[in-house]
């Protein structure tokens, strides 16, 4: 497979200056410390050796599905030393579960994230909100896909509540089953960018994915009717390569979306509150009790959804909540690194 297909024609004008081309990999598979490449040559096993981990300050600097990635290919066989991380143009985090601050980052050099939500019982605009901070905080573009619009008795007026609380987004209303909307999608995949599909487990997901694919690559399992719950079979981050040209990441559905971004972010994601924010009488306005707040008189005069508001003031105190406990990682992180202590991330000694 040549580079132009796997996108990075696309990818090196991100580039300050030109790179040597012969070894040159994308991670298309990270599992638990392992790493499957795609490189000119072929498929080839990533290895990644102590002097790396030496440099490595946290998980996060560790090669990612969709990742470029420079390699040292031994000789007679289809493995490949990973050297270096190349700098990634775009990425989607989220924050690592449990008590401990660390990035978690689900995919790299993505062009669009896909947000797809079902339409039987999944549909949630707070989670909506969090996806498009993630993908705005990353750089990404992110589209929402509203799924499964035969199971759903007025489809289009959750499209147009959507399109009222998330402004300059686009919206798709598609059945992966029936096949309704998957072209609008596919249209959407330019040749050599990149993509991911995220959302919560039993959205549908990997049949849409199916669809762009043409064939029957990702297993599904029934979703439960009485719930909407459903387990989904995709257990891993993999990047798979579309007929179309593009390129395409799906991933595990998500228990948990811990919010990994700035308020910058933040506040593009709540543009509509942003307007008002501006005007506040303090900088550090805090939109709930700072006197002079232009959101509040705002939200009193009905210019803003109680329900965005209070979206908004939830993630907000999210974001300082462990804004100090990013900072103190990154200190003690840099403290090991002097030490020259081989690192080993958790996710890799399972």
């Amino acid at each position: 497979m040549d580079l132009k297909t796997l996108g990075w024609d696309l990818y090196k004008k991100s580039l300050p200056e030109n790179i040597d081309e012969k070894n040159i990999a994308r991670v298309a598979v990270e599992n638990r410390g392992g790493y499957l490449l795609y490189a000119e040559s072929g498929e080839l096993e990533g290895i990644i050796q102590g002097k790396f981990m030496r440099s490595a300050e946290s998980e996060a600097d560790y090669p990612k599905v969709g990742d470029w990635v420079t390699i040292e290919k031994l000789s007679g066989e289809a493995k490949a030393i990973i050297k270096s991380v190349l700098p990634r143009k775009t990425k989607i985090s989220r924050k690592r579960a449990g008590e401990d601050v660390a990035e978690q980052i689900i995919a790299a050099n993505i062009d669009i994230v896909f947000i797809v939500q079902g339409l039987d019982g999944d549909f949630n605009i707070s989670r909506l909100e969090r996806y498009v901070a993630m993908s705005k905080e990353g750089g990404c573009e992110p589209i929402v896909i509203l799924n499964k619009v035969d199971l759903s008795p007025d489809p289009k007026a959750k499209l147009e509540e959507v399109s009222r609380k998330i402004s300059g987004i686009k919206i798709f209303l598609v059945s992966a089953h029936s096949g309704q909307g998957v072209e609008d999608v596919r249209d959407l995949i330019q040749e050599g960018s990149s993509v991911v599909f995220v959302g919560s487990s039993g959205v549908g997901k990997s049949t849409l994915v199916n669809a762009l694919l043409g064939i029957d690559l990702q297993k599904t399992q029934e979703v439960r009717l009485d719930d909407s719950r459903g387990r989904h079979t995709t257990t891993k981050r993999e990047l798979l390569l579309l007929p179309s040209g593009g390129l395409l990441i799906d991933t595990p559905g998500m228990r948990e979306l811990g919010l990994w971004a700035s308020q910058d972010a933040l506040g593009e994601a709540f543009d509509d509150i942003e307007i008002f924010a501006q005007h506040c009488k303090f900088n550090d306005c805090d939109h709930v009790q700072s006197p002079g707040c232009a959101v509040l008189d705002a939200l009193k005069e009905g210019k803003i959804d109680q329900q965005r508001y209070d979206s908004f003031i939830k993630l907000s105190g999210s974001l300082d909540h462990f804004k100090a406990k990013k900072e103190k990682n990154s200190a003690q992180a840099q403290k090991r690194s002097k030490r020259g202590l081989i690192k080993k991330p958790e996710f890799m000694k399972k």
